[in-house]
């Protein structure tokens, strides 16, 4: 692969931007030419190493006078739909923080946007960098389970029902867009997808708000009204029945993202705690057989597998722009995920399921 020479520069220096930095940045032949974000300076998330990076306050200014070739985006969500079009009009490539956006109709006109503009378009949906995941991935690709029968998937946390945990722009729907279901569910939905390869049919679901206030670093109460928790059910290609949970509020649960999936031929489930292991049971003979004893082994994956890693995202983006053939999520990706989010909200509205495609 070349190394050709690109420039890149952030948009929004919360506490995701060193991910991205940390995946892009280290790369050879990458320059950090800009950060930019509405905030006071003193209050990024700036690495020693990164100290002479030129700070900027206007975003456009930052672009025009930086002329990035990629720029990430890891705003709020309310922003991520003017900060792509604003990157990809001054000629960058983008790579932006899930969700996408606020609507579908932001989302579709992104995708839009990109392909007009002629730029690659990544979303961070960072599971799919889990070994366990793409290993997965690869057994049901080979038909390892069979005709599939059922999914179920969690991704659990706690944090937010901690009184420590401080009031911030992820409980705010006008910023956010969602709670947990664009914060988590929105992992789960790509997760399905990118194990499977199946689409969504129709989904239907709830959400609640269980944490109403939270307290600010001055001591200042602010009503959350973003979803704590949230559940869905959804019907994939060919009928198959899946069930969603998440929530962040769930005491004694860190970071639980677990997808099990079962097949004709057996049982599979990856956690992400558990990156370099899978749950597997498979095989004819022993299937055949009616058992009342769960066996679900934990299984270490070959270390072959795990030397061949894919480039993480959001840094595979580098490797498509020099022409690599590389998978990574996509503004298409992201869109897809998107729309389920959106029938996902008119149905906690209506009640009823909602069909997609």
């Amino acid at each position: 692969m070349e190394t050709t020479p690109l420039r890149y520069a952030v948009i929004g220096m919360g506490n995701i931007s060193p991910y991205h930095l940390r995946d892009i940045a280290v790369q050879p032949g990458i320059t950090v030419v800009g950060f930019a974000d509405a905030a006071d300076p003193q209050t990024w998330k700036v690495a020693p190493e990164h100290a002479a990076v030129p700070r900027y306050q206007d975003v456009e200014k930052m672009l025009r006078e930086t002329k990035p070739d990629l720029v990430s985006i890891c705003t709020p969500n309310k922003f991520h739909h003017t900060y792509t079009l604003l990157a990809l009009k001054h000629g960058a490539h983008v790579t932006c923080e899930k969700p996408m956006a606020m609507t579908v109709a932001e989302a579709e006109n992104m995708e839009a946007a990109r392909a007009a503009a002629g730029k690659l378009g990544g979303i961070n949906f960072s599971y799919r960098n889990v070994a366990s995941f793409r290993f997965a991935r690869e057994l049901l690709a080979a038909g390892e389970l069979g005709r599939l029968m059922r999914v179920n998937v969690s991704y659990l946390q706690s944090f937010l029902g901690a009184p420590a945990t401080l009031y911030s722009w992820r409980n705010d729907a006008s910023l956010a867009g969602f709670g947990a279901l664009g914060d988590l569910g929105v992992h789960m939905i790509d997760g399905v997808h990118f194990l499977t390869g199946l689409d969504y049919r129709r989904v239907v679901g709830l959400a609640q708000t269980l944490v109403t206030e939270k307290l600010d670093a001055a001591g200042v109460s602010h009503p959350v009204n973003t979803d704590t928790n949230a559940a869905f059910l959804a019907e994939l290609t060919g009928g198959v029945v899946a069930t969603f949970e998440t929530t962040q509020v769930a005491p004694g649960y860190g970071n639980f993202f677990r997808i099990e999936i079962s097949g004709e031929k057996g049982t599979l489930a990856v956690l992400s705690d558990q990156p370099e292991a899978i749950w597997l049971r498979t095989g004819a003979s022993l299937t055949k057989y009616a058992t009342w004893k769960t066996d679900l082994p934990l299984q270490q994956l070959p270390t072959d597998f795990l030397h061949r890693g894919a480039p993480p995202t959001p840094g595979a983006i580098v490797h498509a722009i020099r022409g690599a053939k590389v998978d990574f999520p996509t503004f298409a990706d992201g869109l897809r995920a998107q729309r389920v989010l959106g029938a996902l909200l008119d149905s906690m509205k209506s009640g009823a399921w909602q069909k997609l495609g």
